[in-house]
């Protein structure tokens, strides 16, 4: 038996910056996993306070002109304040939806926006809300005439 590696798993992609409203990033998905939530400065890994793994998806994505990027996509629930959308994650869920689709695939095509900010609690900034649109990877066909030998 062999195993293989992704390539998106053996190259280290630069982490998605959305600092502007409108900020956006379109891609073809190369690789989708859950991962532990770690703290920003320290790296440890998060827990919710019943010690619970804090999980998030990291989402690979190939653009068409550039260098892979990667999406970290929590969840959570979010009152906007200015703009529009949800999480990351929420986002995201609500586009597979309206693609009629069953899961994030590889190969689907992920547009992933900037949209608004929600309501921000005392000591802390307010969160980043996203809109989402996604597209499912097309059936690789092969024309009739090419499954027959002449």
């Amino acid at each position: 038996m062999t195993h293989s590696i992704p390539l998106s798993n053996l190259e280290s992609s630069p982490s998605a910056k959305f600092h502007d409203l409108g900020d956006t990033y379109t891609g073809w998905i190369t690789d989708v996993a859950e991962r532990q939530q770690t703290d920003i400065k320290s790296g440890a890994p998060l827990t919710f306070s019943d010690g619970t793994p804090r999980m998030q998806w990291v989402i690979t994505l190939e653009p068409e002109n550039g260098d892979p990027v990667r999406l970290y996509a929590k969840g959570g629930k979010y009152r906007p304040a200015t703009g529009k959308g949800a999480s990351m994650l929420s986002a995201i869920g609500q586009a597979v939806r309206a693609a009629n689709a069953e899961a994030l695939e590889i190969g689907g095509e992920l547009t992933v926006a900037f949209s608004g900010l929600g309501e921000s609690k005392p000591g802390m900034d307010a969160p980043k809300l996203y809109t989402a649109t996604y597209r499912q990877p097309s059936a690789g066909s092969i024309p009739a005439s090419d499954l027959y030998a002449e």
